[in-house]
């Protein structure tokens, strides 16, 4: 039922309306109880419609008492949020003092205690306006089309004006001006954007795509703005409901490290970790049990041998991936220092697997560097002719990103059981074998232009990892042969990415297209963008969304 009309009214006329209206739908249901030929039990059109319209009067009544509700909540913001905004800043600033007194008489370091008070909860103003047009002025219809409304005043579109209650006016703001929503460009009103902590604003379609993008994809999770994380409690009244549903059950299924799926290929549900007990893992959906070592049926005894990831383990033997010893992800690292890091915010080593800054691999390969500062050289030439064709040595322990075999694989394997640790006892180690260097003079080759490598790393779920580990020795990079001026821009490319490598992605230009963005492999037809300091080629989502 529409409960606009009712909000002129006051508030004891509004529950005088509705007291009125359900008396006589319930004297006219007695009347029409005597009458009629039906048997007895049965129910009458005319009834169905008058319970239909007393449960509709019930759920009208409803609102509009949380209405009041909420003004009255709104009243008492007003008038004693500066005394409660005061009173809490107080505590604070108390809470804070203790914390450095105690950090003095524990000779802890200070940095931590001297952090200031959280924000107030009263701080943001212009959130609590826009909860106030929400909720207490009904408005509900899409509120950037509030200045689209007809004013004539012919004959057929006059509306009877209605004056308006104190408790109405007294809530009564003066218009905001539209605002533009930062992902779409649309001007919206001011009450259906949303402010991210980047100070960004979203529209509730641009900020409920971000939300449902971000369960479907993990690479987007969680989502965020300019490298801030964007809180789902103080925006979801911004964002369907079943979207924030569904958030939350990926949510929890992404914030687990080493996860376990439901054996049942026709089920292959993520299982919650409160329903474990001794390695068993059973299935809310249709109840089966998996073996959280193996990820097959629940037996006795050892594990069971499993073909397909012993493929899988080979594959990788011979891509040279690596895997990280956290969550047990599959990861191909196509561009970059060898400083990989998970998805888990597991750091390692690319070369050994070992945790970060614990071993004494180098931080960079020479030839993927070369690489990279070809292909990035390779674009300033594009407004002169085709880049000249650099004849590069293939490195035997990188494998060429013009093809992507982590994805296929994974793909095929993803719903197959995987072989695991037995009690106390590792599958052995993958080893990638030694080479002859000589052999490797009679692989150089002449290749075409450098492709652009789609995704830095590529990664995907693998059952439990034996560690990988690297046994023979890198060669040392000779740089081809090549003019002087090539030669010194290169070398400046590539000292460039050594120094840049950890980019904040702060500076960024735009570049007619089409191109093709290197983090998603979408080609953006009109332009892209790419970062001043580090040269990657990201479209605007992966800009704001994933970098």
């Amino acid at each position: 039922m529409e409960t606009s009309v009712y909000r002129a009214m006051g508030d004891e006329d509004i529950a005088l309306a509705f007291r009125l209206m359900q008396e006589d739908a319930e004297q006219f249901m007695s009347t029409t109880t005597r009458k009629g030929k039906q048997a007895e039990g049965t129910e009458t059109d005319a009834q169905m419609a008058f319970n239909l319209l007393l449960e509709e009067l019930q759920a009208a009544e409803t609102c509009l008492s949380d209405e009041r509700m909420t003004r009255s909540m709104l009243r008492a913001i007003q008038s004693d949020g500066a005394i409660l905004s005061q009173a809490h800043d107080e505590e604070n600033i108390a809470r804070a003092d203790r914390n450095l007194s105690l950090a003095l008489s524990n000779g802890q370091d200070l940095t931590v205690a001297e952090q200031g008070a959280p924000e107030s909860p009263n701080s943001d103003d212009e959130f609590l306006e826009k909860l106030s047009a929400l909720y207490n002025t009904g408005f509900d219809h899409p509120m950037g089309d509030i200045d689209d409304y007809d004013d004539d005043d012919d004959d057929d579109t006059a509306t009877i004006i209605q004056p308006e209650s104190s408790s109405w006016a007294a809530l009564r703001q003066p218009s905001r001006p539209s605002k533009t929503c930062d992902a779409c460009g649309d001007q919206k009103h001011f009450a259906q954007l949303a402010r991210v902590p980047c100070r960004h604003e979203y529209c509730r379609e641009c900020l409920t795509r971000l939300f449902r993008d971000a369960s479907n994809d993990e690479s987007l999770f969680p989502p965020r703005c300019c490298r801030q994380n964007i809180p789902l409690a103080k925006n979801q009244v911004f964002i369907d409901s079943d979207v924030v549903r569904h958030f939350r059950q990926k949510a929890l299924e992404f914030s687990t490290p080493r996860r376990t799926y439901c054996h049942n290929q026709r089920c292959a549900r993520f299982i919650p970790g409160t329903n474990y007990l001794h390695d068993v893992a059973t299935c809310d959906e249709c109840g089966d049990q998996t073996c959280m070592i193996c990820k097959g049926a629940t037996h006795d005894g050892d594990c069971p041998e499993d073909e397909q990831l012993n493929q899988v383990i080979q594959l990788a033997t011979e891509q040279h991936w690596q895997r990280c010893q956290n969550c047990w992800a599959m990861v191909e690292l196509n561009t970059g220092c060898n400083h990989m890091t998970c998805r888990c915010g597991f750091g390692f080593c690319y070369v050994c697997g070992g945790r970060w800054k614990t071993c004494q691999c180098e931080h960079w390969d020479e030839h993927r560097l070369y690489a990279r500062a070809a292909q990035i050289d390779a674009r300033g030439q594009e407004d002169e002719g085709p880049a000249e064709v650099i004849p590069l040595r293939p490195h035997p322990n990188v494998q060429q990103p013009a093809q992507q075999p982590a994805q296929r694989a994974i793909a095929n394997q993803q719903q197959a059981p995987a072989q695991a640790l037995q009690q106390g006892r590792r599958l052995p180690a993958i080893t990638y074998p030694l080479e002859d260097e000589s052999d490797d003079e009679s692989e150089i080759e002449s290749q075409g232009e450098i492709e652009e490598e789609v995704e830095e790393v590529v990664e995907a779920e693998v059952a439990v990892p034996p560690v990988v580990q690297q046994t023979r020795t890198q060669p040392a990079f000779q740089f081809p042969e090549l003019d002087a001026f090539r030669r010194a821009r290169l070398q400046q490319l590539m000292e460039d990415l050594r120094v840049n490598h950890e980019c904040q992605h702060d500076r960024w230009f735009s570049k007619r297209g089409p191109r093709e963005c290197e983090e998603c492999g979408d080609v953006m037809p009109i332009f892209i963008y790419e970062c001043r300091q580090c040269h990657i080629m990201a479209c605007r989502r992966c800009r704001y969304h994933r970098l």
